[in-house]
């Protein structure tokens, strides 16, 4: 279980990495992420994508994905199931990934963040994050 103070930074982690990404802010992504952090993601049960280890491969590759998109992306997190053990925590999310284009709003894919945080002296920080999607997008 979780304190409600610790609960309340981790879901600010969180909403900060979808908005961040979202509205293309790297500097706010940066502050996320631990500096030896690992990101992976598995897209509809195929292969392991990465892992991009570091946060500057992190950041690197969320940007150049970033840049192939033309449409206007949210990050929807949900469900929020908190593993605090200390100074270090376990988040399990849903992800929502919707898609704004051509005046369309269309659900791009669902799927889960399993994300390992870590307490630092800056406040809790994303120290691994595996997403897992349902759907190609």
């Amino acid at each position: 279980m979780s304190t409600g103070t610790a609960r309340g930074e981790i879901e600010d982690v969180l909403s900060r990495y979808a908005l961040g990404y979202d509205e293309g802010d790297l500097a706010l992504l940066e502050e996320v992420f631990t500096e030896d952090a690992v990101l992976t993601i598995r897209i509809a049960d195929g292969d392991l994508i990465g892992p991009f280890e570091g946060r500057a491969a992190i950041i690197g590759m969320m940007r150049d994905t970033a840049q192939t998109q033309q449409d206007k992306r949210k990050h929807v997190i949900s469900n929020l199931v908190l593993d605090e053990r200390g100074d270090t925590a376990t988040a399990r999310t849903y992800l929502t990934l919707f898609s704004v284009a051509d005046g369309q709003l269309t659900v791009l894919t669902t799927g889960r963040y399993e994300t390992e945080l870590r307490s630092t002296g800056d406040g809790w920080r994303l120290d691994s994050v595996h997403i897992a999607l349902d759907l190609p997008y």
